[in-house]
């Protein structure tokens, strides 16, 4: 199963669009900021599960602001990330993770992409769909699932 990992899309549905024809996907997870965008992109992908939280940016969006759920055997949180402060750090973000038993972690809000292992459980932040300047692209993630494993990359729009 291949899951597209999306967050911080601000309006950018072409490039969330792009990233999902490039990736063609089992599944989009969007991360917040903007779940409206994630709703008009199920519009256009409508033979797509998919799974969204709302972010920051979200004030007076519908919908959960985390969600845990298990997929090909994996369980899998996934939050913006702003409720545990994960600019600062993410102790508070890792600890509700494995409060949920997860074996993979998903957030956003930094807008910076990246991948780590912590007591045996995945991390991972997608990046944004905005692209503010050269030093911080537009990213995706990637989670392929098989049998109960998860291979994760980050990808460059």
């Amino acid at each position: 199963m291949r899951l597209l990992v999306l967050s911080d899309s601000h309006g950018n549905i072409d490039r969330m669009s792009l990233a999902a024809r490039q990736a063609k996907p089992d599944a989009i997870l969007h991360l917040g900021d903007h779940i409206a965008d994630a709703k008009k992109l199920h519009i256009l992908f409508p033979h797509i599960a998919f799974y969204m939280v709302r972010g920051n940016c979200d004030v007076n969006a519908a919908g959960e602001t985390e969600q845990c759920f298990i997929l090909e055997g994996v369980r899998i949180y996934m939050t913006h990330g702003h409720k545990y402060y994960v600019k600062n750090g993410l102790n508070a973000f890792a600890y509700r993770a494995l409060e949920m038993n997860a074996n993979i972690a998903l957030y956003g809000h930094t807008h910076i992409a990246m991948i780590q292992q912590a007591d045996g459980m995945w991390l991972m932040n997608p990046g944004q769909m905005e692209r503010h300047d050269k030093k911080r692209p537009a990213t995706y993630g990637i989670v392929t699932l098989d049998k109960g494993q998860a291979d994760m990359k980050i990808v460059h729009l």
